[in-house]
């Protein structure tokens, strides 16, 4: 019994060590793992950055578990970009204290550079419902799509198709360099003051992440160069940010919400332009494998490409948002260039 009673003790005190050991270890929780490339660098050397929706995982159809909610009240800092994009947050941080929430849409400035979805490609409306995706991922629920399920998914409005997107605004703000420059500076005024002791640092890091971006956005301009006049359709209409800081010709996209398939009138838009040499590649993503991306490629022999607008290979650090942003370009660079 002696030995029980020690080993329950033992079991007792490596709990406690490592509850303490948590709320000493204070972090950042973000929606997205590309905010937590900004928030690392912001926050390196102060706290830790944690990432809400796991790898494999989309945040256009993700629903909170009651870990996450319970991750969420530890957080120290939660960073989302708002309900428009993030609505799976929304009813779990409304407990939260303002000074523990970071919403982007609200920072001042990022409204205004938003820009408004293509919608000369993706809104034929004529799209099944069966889902022709591959996906790589699972998301613990059922995507018939009967439109009845409950997922805060706001589909009455005229473009059903575009759930997360107010007035068809792009909310991909993670490519736009110059709207996370604003996302890391209110960042660092926030954490300064959570973390007085580590104004310096933070002030640093702001400068330092300016300065990484600045170099990485004159190198990534002259690598694209030579493939800026080519077409190319990506999977779903998320990179409009990066293609108009770097100079690239997005023809269109299969779709806005990724979980939705595009209908008969975009597939044969898509294969005409193919048909006129005016698209030099089809971009797919990790997370989704859609097989008409597959059949477009071998009915007309157009390069197929991959992008990853969630960059999950790359690790979070104090340069992962430079690094995801050369990913890009690099991925780009290899199918347009061929």
């Amino acid at each position: 019994m002696s030995s029980i009673n020690t080993i329950m003790k033992k079991t007792i005190v490596a709990s406690l060590f490592a509850s303490f050991a948590c709320a000493a270890n204070a972090n950042i929780l973000v929606s997205v793992k590309p905010l937590g490339f900004i928030s690392a660098a912001i926050a390196d050397g102060v706290t830790e950055t944690d990432v809400l929706v796991p790898a494999g995982a989309s945040p256009h159809d993700y629903s909170l578990k009651p870990s996450d909610v319970q991750r969420i009240k530890q957080a120290d800092l939660v960073l989302w970009i708002g309900e428009d994009i993030d609505r799976f947050l929304a009813k779990s941080l409304e407990s939260l204290s303002p000074q523990k929430v970071l919403t982007i849409a609200d920072i001042q400035g990022v409204k205004a550079l938003l820009s408004d979805h293509d919608h000369d490609h993706d809104h034929d409306h004529d799209h099944d419902h069966d889902h022709d995706h591959d996906h790589d991922h699972d998301h613990d629920h059922d995507h018939d799509h009967d439109h009845d399920h409950d997922h805060d998914h706001d589909h009455d409005h005229a473009h059903s198709d575009d759930h997360h997107h107010e007035h068809g605004k792009n909310w991909h703000i993670w490519f736009s360099p110059e709207i996370s420059q604003l996302v890391a500076a209110d960042l660092a005024e926030k954490l300064s003051v959570q973390y007085p002791d580590k104004k310096d640092r933070i002030r640093q890091n702001l400068a330092d992440f300016k300065q990484d971006l600045a170099d990485k956005s004159k190198n990534i301009k002259q690598q694209l160069a030579s493939v800026q006049g080519k077409g190319f359709y990506v999977f779903h209409d998320a990179y409009q940010y990066f293609n108009d800081t770097y100079g690239l010709a997005q023809t269109g996209a299969f779709t806005i919400n990724p979980l939705v398939a595009p209908g008969a009138k975009t597939l044969a838009t898509i294969k005409a332009e193919i048909q006129a040499n005016k698209v030099n590649c089809l971009f797919a993503e990790p997370q989704f494998t859609p097989k008409v991306i597959e059949s477009l490629s071998k009915a007309t022999g157009v390069n197929v490409g991959q992008l990853d607008p969630i960059g999950e290979k790359i690790a979070l650090n104090k340069h992962g948002y430079t690094q995801f942003l050369q990913q890009m370009a690099d991925d780009y660079s290899a199918c347009l260039s061929r």
